[in-house]
């Protein structure tokens, strides 16, 4: 007779077949069928029925089940006896099947991650921020470090004091600049003011004359970063605390402020 088991004992058995079920794909039967010969180690179709709680009707078209998924053996004797196969084994082809598909779901959620970041990071450039420069030493120090780092292209408007300021604390970096192949492109206006600035500038810079009269500096490099500065007063002097500046990444703003200070130039 078969020891009288206590209900709370088969808790831990339940939550296996409970596993088996759900990752293996047996029925309820098959799972404590299967369950029951691991514990036994081998046994006849009789026994497993009792220990399993599994119809006697139902035990040898589960058994022939188990077999035919390689889960169990049937010992060739009298009377039939049957064995499990060992676990690591015969779920050997599981464990591949679900390591494969844990490879391909990271796989999956590194470019979905990746896409998010890159989406993510594309509406924060298109955002942007923008931060406020006081002071016209301070306007002065950021737009030469624009220039300094710039790579492709710089962009250029501002009028004619602001053009004779601009040449007067930065004539050696415009010579840099043509020398590292920058394209340069000014709009500014002409007058008596910046005619010789504009003489020297034509040779190593696109310059377009335009009624410009507005007493500020617009200032975008590679497309990207701009500043915006209030010259206050419109002077080509190198200090002022009155001025004020922009400095922003900020792609639309960067696009309404091109298309209102270099229009289609």
């Amino acid at each position: 007779m078969p020891k009288a088991v206590r209900e709370t004992d088969y808790a831990p058995l339940d939550a296996i077949c409970q596993r088996l079920c759900e990752y293996l794909g047996l029925s309820e039967y098959e799972a404590k069928v299967y369950v029951a010969l691991i514990e036994a180690g081998q046994g006849k179709a009789r026994n497993l029925s009792i220990t399993s709680g599994v119809p006697r009707t139902k035990v040898y078209s589960v058994l022939r089940k188990l077999i035919d998924i390689g889960l169990v053996v049937e010992i060739p004797e009298e009377p039939r006896r049957f064995a499990p196969t060992p676990p690591r084994r015969a779920l050997h082809t599981y464990l591949e099947s679900f390591q494969s598909m844990a490879e391909n779901l990271v796989s999956v959620v590194s470019s979905l991650e990746e896409s998010f970041k890159k989406a993510e990071s594309e509406e924060r450039l298109q955002r942007g921020e923008v931060w406020v420069i006081k002071g016209r030493q301070e306007i002065l120090r950021k737009i030469r470090e624009m220039l300094t780092k710039a790579k492709h292209s710089v962009d250029l408007a501002t009028n004619e004091n602001g053009m004779v300021l601009l040449y007067k604390e930065f004539n050696r970096l415009f010579d840099e600049l043509d020398e590292r192949s920058v394209k340069v492109k000014i709009v500014t206006s002409n007058s008596s003011n910046n005619q010789h600035v504009l003489s020297e500038l034509k040779y190593m810079c696109k310059v377009k004359q335009a009624h410009f009269q507005l007493p500020m500096i617009y200032l975008c490099t590679d497309e990207k970063p701009f500043l915006l500065a209030n010259l206050q007063p419109d002077s080509f002097s190198s200090r002022s605390e009155d001025d004020r500046a922009i400095f922003s990444d900020d792609l639309v703003l960067r696009e309404l402020i091109t298309l209102l200070t270099l229009g289609d130039s």
